[in-house]
């Protein structure tokens, strides 16, 4: 099986003057994961349509009165995206009839806004299991299905929901023409379903890194707090071990916690954590910021933080985060995460709380430019043009592959 590796960029080429159909599991205007690098990118020689997650009924009913515009909308990003938002009033749900006239009302809408954009036999791009009543729908020339987590892991202990969200991902696995996973935790789990699967790790905005870096700006909020700056950038959520960032924060406290990303934790545990951390003076809590305004934060730390639990679910990401601290000269500490072990050189990965905090010592004494020039060549050599010529590539073998099969 073949998987990713840094091939030259003039040895790759970039796909040109396709319709590109992404069901994506995040608003646009969310925090910027791997879809919205990538898509941004295709949309410069593409036309690119990013449908926002349908709306389920149970969240309709839940903002009835709340003075949500229930039509369809469809715009386009200053990227040359187009994203589309399905309408309120077409809403996902089991009940029958409902279901299928919602299903038929929301094809149809999408295909009038397809057809506006003269776009015709799109790829389809899919990213979350529940988009398995997709395909066939909009008459697709390729499907690619785009892996990112173990879904399944999401569910913690419900063994049933679990089983029942690997069988969705299985399916659509096996119908898919061509498979993406980010991870080699992924590559290894789920290689064995569909023989056309490939790794194409997550990666970083490399240009937008070094040009916002060489301004040395620095968030004004961030004026007078003290180093050494210790930092996390990313959402903040059950995948977080809240009770490790407390511990860093009062094995530092004549230097600052900084946590930049949305609070979306659900555990009460994590809640009670955030809570204290609120608390701690030499906490600075950011809250979420626009994705020109990353670099700035990382580059105002001394340290960059990858402070996951150990469970299914992280045991098969890839944090984009990785790459970008890399990109700013940071030393990077984290836990016994699998991913990180291809980076080991230049990441202090800790078994425990008592070696993170250590790690982070060492971090901070490794400040020198040699090691701030290993980093960032390392962030170099993975950037998102990369990632998006490789995945090019695989698409163009991909459809070599089926013109091949049937002749």
């Amino acid at each position: 099986m073949r998987t990713c590796q840094n091939v030259a960029m003039t040895e790759m080429t970039p796909l040109v003057g396709e319709s590109i159909l992404c069901f994506a599991p995040d608003r646009w205007t969310d925090i910027w994961r791997n879809r919205h690098q990538i898509m941004s990118r295709l949309a410069m020689e593409n036309r690119v349509l990013y449908v926002e997650p349908r709306p389920y009924l149970r969240d309709v009913l839940g903002h009835l009165g709340q003075g949500c515009d229930p039509r369809p909308r469809c715009y386009q990003t200053v990227s040359g995206v187009h994203v589309y938002r399905s309408p309120r009033y077409a809403p996902l749900s089991g009940r029958e009839p409902l279901a299928s006239l919602a299903a038929r009302l929301r094809s149809r809408l999408l295909e009038a806004n397809m057809r506006r954009l003269g776009m015709g036999s799109p790829i389809v791009w899919l990213f979350r299991p529940e988009h398995a009543d997709i395909p066939g729908r909009y008459g697709e020339s390729l499907l690619i299905y785009h892996i990112v987590d173990d879904y399944g892991g999401y569910w913690g202990e419900n063994a049933a929901r679990r089983a029942a969200i690997e069988a969705r991902e299985r399916a659509l696995m096996a119908r898919a023409d061509l498979v993406i996973v980010t991870s080699r935790a992924l590559l290894e789990t789920k290689a064995g379903v569909n023989p056309n699967t490939h790794l194409v790790r997550n990666a970083v905005d490399w240009d937008r890194f070094r040009t916002v870096l060489a301004r040395r700006d620095e968030p004004e909020m961030l004026r007078g707090r003290s180093h050494p700056r210790i930092g996390y950038v990313g959402a903040l959520n059950d995948k977080i071990d809240t009770g490790l960032l407390l511990h860093v924060a009062d094995s530092y406290p004549e230097g600052t916690l900084l946590l930049v990303g949305p609070d979306r934790v659900q555990s009460s545990e994590a809640r009670r954590d955030l809570d204290a951390l609120h608390e701690r003076a030499n906490v600075c809590m950011v809250g979420r910021v626009a994705v020109n305004e990353v670099p700035e934060y990382m580059g105002a730390c001394d340290v960059g933080l990858l402070p996951y639990r150990l469970n299914a679910w992280t045991r098969h990401i890839h944090p984009l985060k990785l790459y970008e601290y890399l990109a700013s000269g940071l030393g990077v500490v984290s836990t016994d995460i699998p991913s990180v072990w291809e980076a080991q050189e230049l990441v202090h990965i800790a078994e425990d709380a008592a070696g993170f905090v250590a790690g982070i010592r060492l971090a901070l004494s490794e400040r020198g430019d040699s090691w701030v020039s290993a980093r960032r060549e390392r962030a170099q050599a993975n950037t998102w043009e990369q990632r998006v010529a490789r995945i090019s590539q695989l698409i163009a073998e991909t459809r070599r592959q089926m013109r091949s099969q049937s002749t």
